[in-house]
């Protein structure tokens, strides 16, 4: 049984937070920020530098809903984002609802004695790593 590495990606138009896990754990992790250009264009190569240290055999891109479960703009965004991420990348990607993640990830953050206002990027960063838990702990593995 080989094993297998997974990214997931909180999608934002400033910034993207990245979280890494693998199928023997199965725990996730943060890892890193990136931080698009202020004209508002993804900032490719800091993806390119994520995905060339951390080889990753799939990708996990959470899809924000709203509260009553409808697509908005951000959702939108995110799916473009995958969409974009497989054709770079030639690794299959995965969308997971990702509802109430950067709330969550501000309320353990400040649970965990960080600042009350939590840094963005680290907010962006336990996102990602919410996200990629909970598809996780979705997915059934045999």
């Amino acid at each position: 049984m080989s094993v297998k590495t997974y990214l997931g990606f909180d999608v934002g138009t400033k910034r993207t937070g990245v979280a890494i896990a693998n199928s023997l754990t199965l725990q996730a992790s943060g890892i890193e920020v990136v931080t698009h250009h202020k004209n508002g264009s993804t900032n490719w190569t800091g993806f390119d530098e994520i995905i060339k240290a951390h080889p990753a055999n799939l990708l996990i891109v959470g899809l924000p809903f709203d509260q009553d479960g409808k697509e908005q703009e951000m959702t939108f965004i995110a799916k473009s984002f995958a969409r974009k991420l497989e054709a770079r990348y030639s690794i299959k990607t995965a969308m997971i609802d990702e509802y109430l993640s950067s709330s969550d990830a501000k309320n353990q953050l400040k649970y965990n004695h960080y600042h009350p206002n939590a840094e963005r990027g680290e907010v962006d960063k336990r996102s990602a790593q919410l996200i990629l838990q909970t598809w996780l702990n979705e997915k059934r593995f045999d």
